[in-house]
């Protein structure tokens, strides 16, 4: 989710039960709370491969939480004068700890067991961006008079707007699983919310032998195939992922595809994140080549596109 819906959002949850004012702290703390943990972006500035390591790992974890609200909460103190640190302290976790499970609900996920494993989980609910949530915290923070019978029923709209997501959810893969039952082995299937699209879902259908990607829309509720690719059993997949890209890229995604080309000096391994499509393919990549005798010779990061590539190791 972007930095002004965090932003907002962290700024509704403080608004529901306080009045909100700039001078505050502990509204600036929920707020800056509820952004901070996308700091995280300063460490593109080593590049897309560094980045997208750290992103959403060590700010986004259980870990992190307190340190983070430790770290903006003396800040704070420092600014104000009238300041009674616990409450901000609170709030300003609060608003971490918001961002997290708001992260948590789309298809990125975040890894909150960091620095025990560096897994991402996600729920798969909503959109990077979505515009019901943002909206109706917005209006919140909107209210000039607060009536409790107001914020009840906005509480009631966000928590009810998040169950018929999680249903519609189940509902669809059922009907994406009945759709494709002719295949063999199905062994699951997986729906993640469009980045930007509210009523639209991507899915993964995983079989025996083949991955099958596609859309389905929670108004027509009819799956569109689009792509279907082949299940590769090759040693030197198993090979690959035990490389520093291949641990890297098991890490960035659970959804890979891998693929094996040959020619008559060289071996290399295509690995591809089919979570999240462009135009032409999918976004995110990896190559690793090795000579004839499986000896790595180079390895390369694409990350948002194939053209765009990071040598990893000579």
């Amino acid at each position: 989710m972007d930095p002004i819906s965090h932003g907002i959002i962290g700024g509704a949850v403080y608004a529901l039960l306080n009045n909100t004012s700039l001078d505050n702290p502990a509204f600036i703390g929920i707020i800056i709370g509820s952004i901070v943990p996308d700091l995280d972006i300063i460490t593109k500035l080593k590049g897309d491969y560094v980045y997208l390591k750290h992103h959403r790992v060590e700010s986004h974890s259980i870990a992190g939480i307190i340190p983070t609200a430790m770290a903006i909460t003396l800040v704070l103190s420092v600014l104000f004068s009238a300041f009674i640190f616990k409450e901000v302290f609170l709030w300003t976790m609060i608003g971490v700890l918001s961002h997290i499970l708001l992260d948590y609900m789309n298809s990125y996920g975040v890894a909150l067991l960091y620095p025990m494993v560096r897994k991402k989980y996600s729920v798969n609910l909503i959109t990077i961006y979505d515009p019901v949530i943002t909206l109706v915290c917005g209006y919140i923070l909107l209210l000039y008079k607060r009536r409790v019978s107001e914020l009840l029923a906005i509480v009631v709209i966000i928590t009810i707007y998040l169950l018929l997501k999680y249903i519609d959810r189940k509902r669809l893969s059922k009907v994406v699983k009945n759709y494709h039952s002719g295949m063999e082995g199905v062994k699951e299937v997986t729906l993640m919310p469009s980045e930007y699209n509210p009523i639209s879902w991507n899915y993964l259908l995983s079989t025996k032998n083949v991955w099958i990607i596609g859309d389905i829309s929670s108004i027509k509720r009819r799956p569109y195939p689009l792509q279907i690719l082949e299940k590769e059993f090759d040693p030197m997949i198993e090979k690959s992922l035990e490389e520093e890209l291949g641990v890297y890229f098991k890490d960035f995604t659970p959804y890979f595809h891998a693929s094996v080309l040959r020619d008559k000096e060289n071996i290399c391994i295509k690995l591809t994140d089919i979570r999240y499509r462009i135009k032409k393919g999918f976004k995110h990549h990896a190559t690793i080549h090795y000579n004839r005798e499986a000896q790595l010779i180079k390895s390369f990061f694409h990350p948002f596109k194939l053209d765009n590539q990071i040598k990893i190791k000579k």
